[in-house]
């Protein structure tokens, strides 16, 4: 669960199951008082705050009670725009292309109901998606809650939400005694922060982030600033590895549609750069497929896995050559000056590389060379339990062995070439660095790994590295080109 690749990379392609532990806060914002039932609850105070506008705002403050049991859709799953809910819309609806020409909180609310419904046999609580921050659709806060705070907010003016049907009495939000009603007839039902009646929905357009000093609370002393870009701050907390720690993933649960054995969606990938990618393209059977992969998966206990550390392998993996690629790299792409030097330089990065998947016997032989290149790609999954593993931890191990296979082969072949390269002309040798630049070049741009999605230079203390997304809440063109580049914005800057 991190934001920059998701935000680089929005139409999201995964189904996993996650869970929260007890004793976590999540919070809910909204313009008015009533308690909620089905509703959409953040992990950041901040990303409820702008929706407890107006006089009457209220931010509530949420505990678990228990473990919590999620589905999380990876990318930017929450946004308004094609694509990022096709894993969606197919598991729910079974079309990728519903309500794609409707995106206002009508058919927001549907989603929630409808999805909920959808996991309601399987006893999931709640949905993780991605916006501006993580979020949850939670379908029923009176299960797996408890209510720490209702609490009035001094955010500043701002057009609230319509106002909706009366609240319940207030006796429930008393400083001493934080139990909400208990009887279902005061639930309202997903509300979307507050909003109600078919009518109130219907003429709501989003709320509009803040450009201008709105008028502070009674009784403040001085201005009330702009702070609606604490959001965008917020999520950046989670860019990078770990990411948002609170939600736990469950990886051997994991369903991709990126699983080749979902041959329909293979085919037609060929054709398309990734940023094109869309689940949506699956066809009937496979998505069958998929159905079934989901209800198996969903009915499995949670023992019933390998135990294998899939996030911690692959971050091991991306620790191991996530630098000595791009210094490879590096030394690749200098210009050719003094080559027998240069030359010198990459062989030894190669040795580095290497060296713990060279055996002793045989040095220099072609066994040699194929024996280090097996022992390289091999090593990290050759002795994992594989009669314990899921159907989804096979698709993981597969993928696995298939990245540490490319990354190996391109690195030993440079390596059986750079054996002995000391011993040729400059001439040879400079023609092998072009060769060999060539292979690293395309070997980076096809792992495309996040932990080389930057901001270059860095941030500095009153900044933080973002990716423009398309499609947020508040986007008045959801559909237009987005320069996703990651860039740096002041911590104390505007809405832009």
């Amino acid at each position: 669960m991190l934001l920059k690749p998701n935000s680089r990379y929005p139409i999201g392609h995964s189904i996993v199951r996650a869970s929260i532990p007890p004793g976590t806060l999540l919070y809910h914002g909204r313009g008015d008082s009533g308690y909620p039932y089905m509703d959409w609850l953040a992990l950041d105070p901040e990303h409820s705050r702008i929706f407890a506008r107006g006089e009457n705002g209220t931010l509530f403050t949420f505990s678990t009670t228990r473990e919590l049991k999620l589905l999380y859709f990876d990318g930017c799953s929450a946004n308004k725009v094609g694509g990022v809910t096709d894993v969606q819309d197919l598991l729910v609806w079974g079309d990728a292309d519903h309500d794609s020409d409707r995106w206002d909180w009508q058919s927001e609310l549907d989603r929630i109901n409808d999805t909920c419904a959808w996991g309601k046999p399987y006893g999931v609580d709640g949905y993780v998606r991605m916006e501006f921050d993580f979020e949850i659709m939670y379908c029923n806060i009176s299960d797996g809650l408890q209510l720490v705070s209702a609490m009035p907010t001094v955010n500043g003016g701002g057009r609230p939400p319509p106002h909706g049907p009366e609240s319940p009495g207030d006796d429930w939000k008393s400083a001493i005694n934080f139990n909400p009603p208990v009887s279902p007839s005061h639930y309202y039902r997903a509300t979307s922060h507050g909003l109600h009646t078919p009518r109130e929905v219907g003429s709501h357009t989003g709320l509009r982030p803040l450009r201008s000093p709105p008028d502070p609370p009674e009784g403040w002393k001085g201005t009330w600033p702009v702070i609606n870009n604490a959001i965008r701050h917020a999520g950046s907390w989670h860019n990078d590895f770990p990411g948002d720690v609170r939600v736990h993933p469950d990886s051997s649960s994991m369903i991709t549609f990126y699983d080749p054995a979902l041959t329909s969606l293979v085919v037609a990938r060929r054709s398309m750069d990734r940023d094109d990618y869309r689940p949506g393209n699956i066809a009937s059977v496979d998505m069958a497929r998929v159905r079934a992969d989901v209800a198996e998966m969903m009915a499995r206990g949670f023992a019933e896995r390998s135990g294998v550390d899939w996030r911690g392998l692959a971050r091991v993996i991306q620790e191991r050559f996530g630098d000595r690629l791009p210094y490879l790299r590096y030394l690749l792409h200098q210009p050719l000056a003094n080559v027998s030097e240069q030359v010198s330089a990459v062989r030894k990065q190669l040795i580095v590389s290497l060296s713990p998947y060279m055996q002793r016997p045989g040095v220099g032989e072609p066994e040699w060379f194929a024996q280090t290149a097996q022992n390289c790609a091999t090593r990290f999954t050759a002795h994992l339990p594989v009669d314990k593993f899921t159907k989804q931890e096979r698709v993981l191990r597969n993928a696995v062995d298939e990245v540490l296979h490319e990354i190996c082969r391109v690195l030993t072949m440079a390596w059986t070439e750079a054996f002995g390269v000391e011993a040729q002309s400059l001439d040879i040798a400079g023609a092998l660095m072009e060769k060999w630049r060539a292979e690293v070049d395309t070997l980076i741009e096809w792992l495309d790994w996040p932990v080389w999605l930057k901001c270059y230079p860095a941030c500095g203390v009153d900044e933080f590295c973002y990716i423009p997304q398309r499609g947020l809440p508040f986007d008045p063109d959801p559909d237009g080109d987005v320069d996703q580049t990651p860039r740096c914005i002041k911590i104390d800057s505007l809405w832009v």
